[in-house]
């Protein structure tokens, strides 16, 4: 796991990114494209927070798990155990996918702004067409990988 000095640049880096992407694209009058953008963002890191709090839960049905082993036959718990360590995985694995969404909008961000810098604003458009038109394969992939767990 990152360590949170690594979590802090990370954020600090990120916001920056978005800071610069957010102002630009305000500039040039193009505050709806600025609101999806910041929508899309907002709505990946929301769904990876509700995924981090599910493997906390899971967490805790684990320990509640291993303390019904006195109870129970350990064949029954140790499938349980399984089951739940199997689950826990798979929704961290989901939220590393959406890490990758999320680091793919802040590069699209900072490659946007770069973007624009040297070639202008119709460049700017296609590195964001181009990135967004990335995030949503990704996020289809996400879905797919979603539905597998809930099966």
């Amino acid at each position: 796991m990152e360590t949170a000095e690594q979590n802090t640049k990370q954020v600090m880096e990120e916001n920056e990114a978005l800071k610069q992407l957010i102002e630009l694209l305000n500039q040039q009058d193009m505050d709806r494209q600025s609101q999806d953008f910041m929508g899309i963002f907002w709505y990946v890191a929301g769904m990876q927070m509700q995924l981090t709090a599910m493997v906390d839960e899971l967490q805790g049905v684990r320990e509640q798990l291993s303390q019904m082993q006195e109870n129970q036959p350990k064949s029954v718990t140790e499938k349980l155990m399984d089951k739940v360590a199997h689950l826990q995985e798979k929704i961290t694995s989901l939220s590393e996918c959406l890490s990758l969404v999320r680091n793919s909008l802040v590069e699209t961000a900072q490659q946007a702004v770069s973007a624009f810098k040297e070639k202008g604003k119709a460049e700017m458009c296609k590195v964001l067409q181009t990135g967004i038109s990335g995030v949503k394969s990704m996020l289809s992939d996400y879905r797919e990988r979603l539905v597998d767990v809930m099966t």
